[in-house]
């Protein structure tokens, strides 16, 4: 049965490509989950999270990758389960944590600009991505109401195992027959994302620029250099 990480944030794509070119590794992409089920090629599998989320769209995109997947998937909430990491999750059959983990079911949140139009459109684009949020989560038969989910979410706080449990929202904890439970070593919230500005995307793209010069200076050389043996063999 293969393992698949999904570690650190929650990225897209492209600037999951630029993150890593600045020596960032504990990220997430979409391409690195279908990578991976296409390896697995049907076998069952299990999604190991240590996440603390990101781009909510990531996370439901990844869920939908795992809900057409033609075998058997567990999730297990390995440290962080937190924000969309928690969206991904609910793509697989069975959701399992161990004991110890850090799990968070929160709103949606954004940045805005503008005047009191722009406020009020933003807060109820929001307000709009919360239910996106509960329809995922009201969508396993366990879950607790509604409103029950909203207040959770509104909290906007760490919870054990026991308590995502307890809401439904995981299926089961697992841990050592006969051993004991560790307790979580809380040291810090997930804090803020990291911050992927305008200059590092033209760096990346000046680099994979000057890659791509270098390329075809290796293949026109190459070209060259069988030309004049070309000649020489005439």
């Amino acid at each position: 049965m293969p393992d698949i990480a999904l570690r650190g944030e929650l990225w897209d794509n492209d600037s999951a490509d630029v993150l890593r070119w600045w020596g960032f590794r504990d990220i997430t992409a979409p391409m690195d989950i279908q990578a991976a089920l296409d390896a697995a090629n049907g076998e069952d599998v299990t999604l190991l999270i240590n996440s603390p989320g990101g781009d909510m769209a990531v996370g439901t995109e990844i869920r939908s990758m795992l809900r057409r997947y033609h075998g058997n998937t567990t999730a297990l909430f390995q440290g962080y389960g937190a924000s969309a990491a928690t969206l991904a999750a609910t793509g697989c059959k069975t959701i399992q944590s161990e004991p110890g983990a850090l799990l968070c079911y929160h709103n949606p949140s954004g940045a805005a600009e503008g005047d009191y139009h722009d406020m009020r459109r933003s807060a109820e684009a929001l307000r709009n991505a919360r239910d996106c949020v509960l329809e995922v989560y009201s969508a396993r038969s366990s879950a607790r109401s509604r409103e029950e989910l909203i207040a959770l979410m509104d909290k906007n706080i760490w919870i054990s195992p026991s308590q995502a449990l307890d809401y439904g929202l995981i299926d089961e904890i697992v841990g050592l027959p006969g051993g004991e439970e560790d307790p979580a070593a809380f040291v810090a919230a997930s804090g803020g994302r990291i911050r992927l500005t305008a200059a590092m995307r033209q760096r990346y793209q000046d680099h994979m620029e000057a890659v791509r010069r270098e390329t075809e200076a290796r293949e026109r050389a190459k070209c060259a250099m069988a030309k004049l043996r070309a000649l020489a063999n005439f």
